[in-house]
C-alpha cells in the first residue's frame, strides 16, 4: 500500500479536524499517560508529524484514525523509555499533599469515602492493565467500536476483543468490593 499525494488539501477543512480532535486525542492520551503536561506533548508532537504530511494524508478523512494511533505508538514508546521520577503528588488519595487542603465544598462524607475510594480502586486497575489495554478500554469509553479500536491499535478485531475482556476481566477484579454493591 503506498502513499497517494492528496490534491491541494483544504486549510479550513484541516483546521476543523484539528479543533474538532484535539480534545479527545489529549483525552486519550492523558488516560495512557496519566500527566496532563506529558500528554500534551506527545499529542502535539503527533499533530506535527501528521500536518507536515497534509498533502499525503487525507486528515479530513483520515486523520482521526491516524492520529489516534500515532498517539497510542507515542504513549507506548513514552512509557517503555520513561524513568520514574517520584512527585510530591504521587500516592493514594488522601496521602497527598493536595489532598490534605481544606474545601470549602466538601462532600457528604461518606459519600465522598465511598467516591474517592472508587477513584483509588479505578486509578489502580487502570495502572495495572497495559498500555495497549488501557488504550482499547479507554477508546471503547470514548464510544469507539471494535473495529475502530482494532484498527487505531493495529490489531485483529478479534485481539482488540480480548484485550477489552481481559482488560475488564481485571478492572473486575480490582473492583469487586464495589460492584458486590
Amino acid at each position: 500500500m503506498g502513499l497517494r499525494a492528496v490534491p491541494d488539501p483544504d486549510p479550513a477543512a484541516v483546521d476543523a479536524w484539528v479543533k474538532g480532535t484535539l480534545g479527545g486525542a489529549v483525552a486519550f492520551a492523558r488516560s495512557l499517560l496519566r500527566d496532563r503536561a506529558t500528554a500534551e506533548d506527545v499529542v502535539h508532537d503527533c499533530y506535527c508529524r501528521l500536518l507536515r504530511r497534509a498533502d499525503v494524508y487525507d486528515l479530513p478523512r483520515d486523520g482521526t484514525k491516524l492520529l489516534y494511533r500515532a498517539v497510542t505508538n507515542a504513549c507506548i514508546n513514552h512509557t517503555q523509555r520513561a524513568r520514574p521520577v517520584g512527585s510530591l503528588d504521587d500516592g493514594e488519595p488522601g496521602d497527598r499533599v493536595a489532598d490534605r487542603v481544606a474545601d470549602g465544598k466538601a462532600v457528604e462524607p461518606v459519600a465522598g469515602a465511598v467516591a474517592s475510594e472508587l477513584e483509588a480502586a479505578v486509578n489502580r486497575g487502570l495502572a495495572r492493565l497495559s498500555v495497549m489495554q488501557r488504550a482499547a478500554v479507554e477508546l471503547r469509553a470514548l464510544g469507539h467500536s471494535l473495529e475502530d479500536i482494532a484498527d487505531t491499535l493495529g490489531l485483529s478485531a478479534t485481539n482488540a476483543g480480548v484485550l477489552l475482556h481481559r482488560a475488564r476481566k481485571a478492572l473486575a477484579v480490582e473492583l469487586a468490593a464495589f460492584l458486590r454493591e
